[in-house]
């Protein structure tokens, strides 16, 4: 949750040793996968992961932990976050999704495309692009043919999807996160 707002949803299929898992199991599990597809935008931040069950939210301050709960949390250790209990009674979004097979579509996550990109926004990303020496490096590799995963279209950074780059410099990334979950 940003300011209030859910940021992104996830969800996958069970396999069929992972649907007999007990249900803070499973939640432990959910949390797991979704810190793996989101990993690049979760290390080096502070968050809270919020579950609705309360045995998950405390799983991994056991003094015993089964192999694969081991596993687990020698993954989560490279992330800086605690487990939240929030009740499922109050936690109507993630109830909501995981109920309802009508609202699938809302499961999958869209990313911004650059053709929703206002000029000022546009216009930001040149200017930060310059201050994240990072996305100067990609860049020079990009014009010197080094990398065929990142192309460059209207002096932004593009990858696979096409996705729109986004410099780490400045409050860009925060702004238009506002921007997409605000409307």
């Amino acid at each position: 949750m940003q300011e209030g707002h859910p940021v992104a949803f996830e969800s996958r299929k069970l396999s069929g040793a992972e649907t007999r898992y007990a249900t803070q199991e499973k939640e432990l599990l959910a949390v797991v996968h979704c810190l793996r597809a989101w990993r690049h935008y979760l290390l080096g931040s502070k968050f809270v992961v919020k579950v609705d069950n309360t045995t998950a939210s405390h799983i991994l301050t056991q003094p015993k932990l089964s192999a694969r709960q081991a596993r687990w949390q020698e993954h989560l250790a490279e992330f800086d976050f605690y487990l939240e209990h929030k009740a499922g009674k109050k936690n109507h979004v993630a109830d909501a999704l995981s109920r309802r097979a009508d609202l699938a579509a809302l499961r999958r996550i869209t990313p911004m495309s650059a053709s929703r990109v206002t000029n000022d926004i546009h216009e930001l990303i040149i200017e930060n692009m310059k201050k994240d020496p990072q996305m100067m490096a990609i860049m020079k590799m990009v014009e010197s043919g080094q990398l065929k995963t990142f192309w460059i279209e209207n002096e932004v950074l593009m990858t696979k999807g096409p996705r729109m780059y986004v410099p780490r410099a400045g409050e860009l990334r925060q702004k238009l996160l506002r921007e997409c979950h605000d409307t």
